[in-house]
């Protein structure tokens, strides 16, 4: 049964800052920031004390390399697309508490604060490391700037920093067959640079240790096997410092050329960005005894959430609450292969709003979710999604339900409620939705409300609400009464419940029953009270058919 308070915690739910060099394709926001909204979206519905945190990782070799490719600077770059990508989100319904950015003053004061305290503590030492130089381009290749094959699983485009494909951090002379990313030539040569490390080394049992007992917190699978794995390999230091231009300057004597690496200030960003949206209410979340820390990101952002974030937490000692769930996805794949704008295969966030509305997007990539595996994203699939179940299961019977009650409101009554036949299969689906919520698996709530739609059209269908209109007896109007009042709390809830995956679809809906913001007292007060059928007259369906030309054009994409 559907809990009646929510516990009385803090929650801080974040996505993995998106990078601000280009706009997310659907893969990217399926991976981390759409199912971190919905989560969050859920938990606002239960009246719960959370924040949503995320922002644009303006910092980072890949901004770098588009402003040489563009003629700009890099700061001009990561402005512009910082307020792309916000703007993009802000279209998608993402509801952030905050969405800041990596390299604002509060993040910057973070980084020298987590720093400070890391070397105080003794975990930060010198190192003397090979960095790459391109001897066509006269200058020092940061890690992104090195691409070749792969040393664990040979595929052809791992990075100097790290493999997409297998998951694996790496060095840049490591890499085999390497060239240059902006020259594009092989002419690399490796010269002695300092740097500095965070003995991960010295962190080992304490990180594999939060990880196995933190891991019980509901981490998916992925997110606990992988840091054990490399654990048992034995965790060495790691460079948090590279000597390029654009980041935050390392403040030690000796490294002015040096700026601190991308994945240190990315992780602490969360905490600065959430002190940027209210610096008095930070420390009361991040440092609360009663905060829960919920990351969600894709599988390639595993390593540095439950290897690299721990130890800066572990080792700071600054107090900061350690994460309680990671969830981090599979991939999102397409037939045609790897995601490329540059093949033309796979398609934007921007691109694909020009195809669909969001709530669509939303709702189909949800349904898609590759929560616990793979899943195939393809013009077929979202043909059949669109107009099998948004517009068939959902927006169909909720217009039929509408349609019907309106032209017979004289037979509804002044009160609909769920009838005895019914009330342990409509009891069950909202279960399951909230259960389902909790236990994160959004795919499976998704299901769930689905599932509430498959009971409304078996009502409907079994019953033929119209034909005991028409009868006019008493017996077939109090049948129809009771049958309808049903249909309109199944059409009710349904709509409440839309609201996490299509917001805008979900307020319509709950606009033609009268009802303002979605939450869970509404689905209470449903379930055991009923609803006052307050219906407007003036409705459309909240979803419609995908066209041919529509898929068509999906199919220009590789889809």
């Amino acid at each position: 049964m559907l809990s009646v308070a929510c516990d009385p915690v803090k929650t801080i739910v974040t996505a993995a800052l998106p990078f601000s060099y280009s706009a997310p394709h659907l893969g990217n926001f399926v991976g981390s920031v759409l199912p971190a909204d919905v989560y969050h979206k859920f938990l606002q519905m239960r009246g719960a004390d959370a924040i949503f945190i995320c922002g644009s990782d303006q910092h980072g070799t890949q901004a770098e390399l588009k402003a040489l490719r563009e003629g700009v600077t890099v700061e001009e770059l990561a402005d512009r697309m910082h307020n792309n990508i916000k703007g993009l989100f802000a279209k998608y319904e993402c509801g952030f508490t905050h969405y800041g950015r990596t390299d604002s003053e509060s993040c910057k004061e973070l980084t020298y604060e987590f720093f400070n305290a890391l070397n105080k503590n003794g975990y930060i030492i010198e190192s003397e490391a090979m960095q790459a130089y391109c001897n066509f381009d006269k200058r020092f290749l940061a890690d992104r700037f090195i691409e070749g094959e792969c040393p664990y699983c040979h595929k052809s485009h791992a990075r100097g920093d790290q493999c997409d494909d297998c998951g694996r951090l790496l060095e840049p002379d490591q890499i085999i067959r390497p060239h240059c990313s902006i020259c594009g030539k092989g002419d690399i040569g490796f010269r002695k640079v300092r740097n500095l490390a965070i003995a991960l080394d010295k962190l080992q049992d304490r990180i594999e240790e939060f990880v196995a007992e933190a891991s019980k917190n509901n981490w998916t699978k992925n997110a606990v096997n992988k840091p054990l794995s490399f654990i048992k390999e034995g965790l060495r230091p790691r460079e948090i410092t590279r000597n390029m231009r654009w980041g935050f300057p390392v403040p030690m004597k000796g490294l002015e050329d040096s700026v601190f690496y991308v994945w240190f200030d990315n992780l602490v960003s969360y905490i600065g960005i959430t002190r940027e949206w209210d610096p008095g209410r930070c420390e009361s979340y991040w440092k609360g005894k009663d905060t829960e820390i919920v990351h969600f990101m894709g599988k390639d952002n595993i390593e540095f959430h439950t290897i690299l974030w721990p130890a800066y937490l572990i080792g700071s000692q600054l107090g900061y609450t350690m994460p309680k769930t990671i969830r981090a996805s599979e991939n999102l794949t397409l037939k045609a292969g790897k995601w490329s704008k540059s093949r033309g295969v796979g398609i934007d966030m921007a691109t694909a709003l020009g195809i669909l509305d969001a709530d669509y997007w939303r709702f189909l990539l949800m349904h898609a979710y590759p929560e616990t595996a793979d899943s195939e994203l393809s013009a077929s699939m979202v043909e059949e999604t669109v107009n099998k179940l948004m517009n068939g299961k959902i927006g169909n019977l909720l217009h039929r339900v509408l349609t019907i009650a309106n032209q017979n409101s004289g037979l509804v009554g002044k009160s609909a409620r769920i009838a005895v036949d019914y009330k342990g299969a409509f009891n069950s689906c909202l279960s399951k939705y909230e259960e389902s919520f909790e236990r994160m698996r959004m795919r499976e709530a998704l299901a769930s409300l689905l599932a509430l739609a498959d009971l409304g059209n078996t009502i409907m269908s079994e019953t033929e609400p119209w034909a005991l209109a028409r009868k006019g007896d008493k017996e077939a109007s109090e049948r129809f009464s009771s049958i309808m009042g049903t249909l309109l709390v199944v059409s009710y809830s349904m709509s409440i419940m839309l609201w996490p995956f299509a917001p805008r679809a979900s307020e319509t809906a709950l606009g033609y029953f009268g009802a303002g913001r979605p939450d869970f007292k509404k689905l209470y007060k449903a379930r055991d009270s009923g609803i006052a059928p307050n219906i407007n007259k003036d409705f459309k369906p909240i979803f419609t058919k995908i066209t041919k030309e529509q898929v068509e054009e999906l199919r220009q994409y590789k889809l």
